[in-house]
């Protein structure tokens, strides 16, 4: 293999820290289908990854059910997201200079566009990044790599490809695409996220930078 040429990320925790939204979306969404439970902080932080329909059936299988609670979550996410939602340190800085560098830069989140777009354009994240895979794009969600080569496939020049996250489906997406992984010091579960082995680990946006450097 020849040079990294090409970064996906995911977006939540990882280029902005939505954490504290997604919480308090669960939270509220939980007391009201489940009132009679009171999931912890710490539980709740467990949750955060996979899609929505797959969480939701802690309280039913019922799609029905499932879809009501999605739709209650979305909406409260929606109206208070930038109450709550923020972008990580030197994100902006360091996409600009990938771009400079003419690294491909891609997204592969499991939120759903509409969901997702708002805060990539709200931090100009969208000047920067144009190839994108989001729930639906493809009928699998991480960590299975389907949605990694939606995105590599939208590229014409892919010759070492790295994948960052901040969560253990991000790594063993990016694995599983046979890729570069990175994890980042900033995730809310970080001896998990250390657990899933990736290639790489940065505390600060301007170390990718070092990585890419060293790598091209």
């Amino acid at each position: 293999m020849g040079k990294i040429n090409t970064i996906l990320f995911d977006l939540d925790g990882t280029l902005v820290d939505s954490n504290e939204i997604i919480i308090q979306s669960f939270k509220q969404t939980f007391k009201y289908y489940q009132p009679e439970i009171n999931y912890s902080r710490e539980q709740i932080i467990e949750m955060i990854g996979p899609p929505l329909k797959e969480t939701f059936k802690i309280v039913s299988e019922d799609p029905k059910v499932i879809n009501e609670m999605i739709d209650y979550y979305r909406d409260f996410y929606q109206k208070h997201e930038f109450d709550y939602i923020k972008i990580y340190k030197n994100v902006i800085e360091t996409l600009a200079e990938l771009s400079k560098l003419k690294i491909n830069l891609g997204i592969v989140t499991t939120k759903f566009k509409e969901s997702a777009m708002p805060s990539i354009i709200k931090f100009g994240i969208d000047k920067h990044i144009k190839n994108y895979s989001f729930l639906g794009s493809v009928p699998e969600h991480k960590p299975n790599p389907k949605p990694v080569f939606y995105v590599l496939n939208q590229f014409d020049n892919v010759d070492k490809a790295l994948m960052i996250g901040d969560n253990p489906s991000d790594i063993y997406a990016g694995k599983n695409a046979n890729i570069l992984t990175c994890g980042i010091e900033w995730t809310l579960v970080k001896e998990k996220l250390k657990a899933s082995n990736p290639d790489f680990w940065i505390k600060d946006y301007t170390e990718l930078l070092d990585i890419i450097k060293k790598e091209i």
